[in-house]
């Protein structure tokens, strides 16, 4: 059976502690130190001590469970693992150290990454550009607490589930790296370099649409470019301005603001999440946005190359050569040329990384929808 408990019963207030004044350093975790996707301390952080934050106030232990104040409906959540012993945390983060008589650690981490926390701690959340809430709140929340054995049984079964999960993610960073890997093999293979206008018809700039009309074309933002894909699934709909009149009639859209199989879509403008991403588009026919520009290819099979180029980090090296980023600027960009072969054979070797990627992508989400599943049963006591 299970008993509802407040976090604070089960767990110990971490008492404020700065870093060790007798160390020359100390490893510091903050915010960004966590991987927000995988749920571990990524990307610690090694600092001075005479250069300590103001925040680092929360000496870490092997099992403490962190849970970020900040924007909780991001769930940025992690377990202290044993290298990390010692560590000091930032104060945005509410340490919860678990009571062993009374709650497992693997299994209170796995609590805290349920939807029913996340939605408590959306709700409670204050303030407008970034919500918060207080290391108060989270410890007043609730937690249905099992016995130690069927806690530690529950928390075994989603360590699994959660393994799975991770093998299928680093399977899919593979693909992604082998994409790299065979741009690099083409790029080597290149014995000239020349202008991106040597590969292409024509780079258009995006333009104002308007919704509604008598043509209604999907509508391609620049944040529907992940991943070096666009994402089809989420996009509104939008009628092209008709600039002129054609063969189709008075109400089509002008052939410079569309974009077609094949076509690149290119975002020169944005927030970090968005600016210098390329993708080929992979449809009919749509309609793209202001911050976007359009490049047809002219030659066969470099769509696929010049998406990955201006992905890579040869390619933002030689973006950034640019003054700004137009399209006369970008057409003008060295970019290595090489053979059709080459590229005809690059294009086969992306669409099986393609293949291979989708099918991984699918796993991964019936392995998400399966751990939701296993933590609804066990925290309802069905598992």
């Amino acid at each position: 059976m299970n008993i509802a408990m407040r976090l604070s019963d089960v767990t110990d207030v971490v008492e404020p502690s700065a870093p060790d004044p007798g160390s020359l350093e100390f490893l510091y975790i903050d915010l960004g130190s966590v991987d927000a996707v995988s749920k571990v301390v990524a990307f610690p952080n090694r600092i001075l001590v005479s250069a300590a934050p103001a925040r680092a106030r929360q000496r870490l232990r092997r099992g403490d469970v962190l849970v970020s104040t900040v924007r909780p409906g991001l769930n940025c959540v992690a377990s202290v693992s044993p290298p990390l012993e010692g560590a000091t945390a930032s104060s945005a983060f509410s340490v919860l150290r678990p009571r062993p008589e009374l709650i497992d650690d693997r299994y209170l981490f796995h609590w805290v990454q349920t939807p029913s926390f996340v939605a408590e701690m959306t709700r409670l959340a204050t303030g407008g550009a970034t919500p918060v809430v207080s290391d108060l709140q989270v410890r007043e929340s609730s937690i249905p607490v099992p016995s130690l054995p069927d806690q530690r049984r529950m928390a075994d079964i989603l360590d699994q589930s959660d393994q799975l999960r991770h093998e299928r993610r680093s399977a899919i960073a593979l693909l992604d790296e082998l994409v790299d890997a065979t741009l690099l093999d083409l790029l080597e293979s290149a014995e000239r370099v020349g202008r991106l206008q040597n590969l292409i018809e024509s780079a258009t700039p995006g333009s104002p649409v308007k919704q509604g009309g008598e043509v209604a074309l999907p509508f391609i933002r620049g944040s529907n470019i992940v991943d070096g894909e666009i994402d089809l699934a989420d996009l509104s709909e939008a009628s092209p301005d008709a600039r002129g009149v054609d063969s189709r009639g008075p109400d089509s859209p002008d052939e410079s603001r569309l974009v077609r199989n094949g076509d690149v879509l290119f975002c020169r403008t944005g927030n970090s999440a968005t600016i210098a991403k390329a993708a080929v588009f992979r449809g009919e026919m749509a309609s793209y946005g202001v911050p976007l520009l359009r490049i047809r290819p002219a030659v066969a099979h470099a769509g696929d190359f010049l998406a990955a180029y201006l992905n890579s980090v040869p390619g933002r090296a030689a973006l950034r050569s640019l003054a700004s980023i137009t399209a006369k600027s970008l057409a003008s960009m060295p970019v290595p040329l090489p053979t059709s072969s080459a590229l005809s054979q690059f294009s086969g070797r992306l669409h099986d990384i393609r293949q291979a990627r989708a099918i991984e992508r699918l796993q991964s989400a019936r392995l998400d929808e399966l751990q939701a599943s296993l933590q609804f049963r066990a925290f309802t006591g069905r598992l």
